[in-house]
């Protein structure tokens, strides 16, 4: 006899955004990965021209924080699923990334688990950090934060103490406030580092940091741990 007070397994969904000015040859390498890493999840991506990827919403807005934030949204809203990975164009994504269901409805997930890698030469790096672009969270508290976000900017602008990471700070009183938390898959995902990336990259310990970075590690694009085809990949 089937069991009733057994809790339904949550559905599990992914958006993608891209500001389509990204190299064809990175986009197409981190596009095949994360079909074969999120294998069988729904995607929803959200463009500013028509690609041929998931279920896609194209915004005939001009690149900017606002407009990323008004991509999320819509990404969001058009997925059906209860829990929701957040993708980016030129991230490089592990199966493992994958193998998490938030334990909390109400907390923020960040994949802690990331290596940077310089595009032009193959410098990689390791610092303890929490990408947006690493976030899994349920999907309605989610849409709840981008609606206030964006009514937020349009009336007052963006405001750096807002930040691009819901939640891992205190610094905005929001009305929909939430806890988050960080995480760390078995094997990293390698956020590629281009020159066209919305948020400028620190390289060296000796450069201006927000936040003293910890669990600096240096590495190439041949010895990132867990992949040994990153090259062959972006080839």
């Amino acid at each position: 006899m089937e069991d009733t007070n057994q809790q339904q397994k949550p559905s599990v969904g992914l958006i993608y955004y891209t500001d389509n000015r990204l190299l064809d040859r990175i986009m197409n390498a981190c596009q095949k990965q994360l079909l074969i890493a999120a294998e069988g999840k729904k995607i929803v991506s959200c463009s500013l021209q028509p690609i041929d990827f998931g279920r896609n919403i194209v915004l005939p807005l001009q690149r900017g924080r606002l407009t990323m934030f008004k991509q999320i949204l819509a990404a969001l809203e058009a997925l059906d699923t209860d829990v929701v990975f957040f993708c980016e164009h030129d991230v490089l994504y592990h199966p493992s990334h994958f193998d998490f269901i938030p334990p909390d409805r109400n907390v923020w997930y960040y994949n802690g688990n990331y290596w940077f890698l310089r595009f032009l030469d193959g410098f990689a790096l390791h610092y303890d950090a929490t990408p947006l672009s690493g976030l899994c969270v349920y999907r309605d508290i989610a849409v709840l934060h981008y609606r206030e976000r964006i009514a937020m900017v349009e009336k007052k602008g963006f405001d750096h103490n807002m930040g691009y990471e819901p939640m891992t700070h205190k610094r905005i009183p929001w009305v929909n406030d939430y806890d988050s938390e960080i995480r760390q898959s078995a094997l990293p995902n390698i956020d590629i580092k281009h020159g066209k990336n919305f948020t400028r990259m620190r390289w060296s310990l000796t450069e201006k940091f927000y936040d003293a970075p910890t669990g600096w590690k240096e590495a190439d694009i041949d010895t990132i741990p867990g992949w040994n085809n990153v090259r062959k990949l972006l080839e």
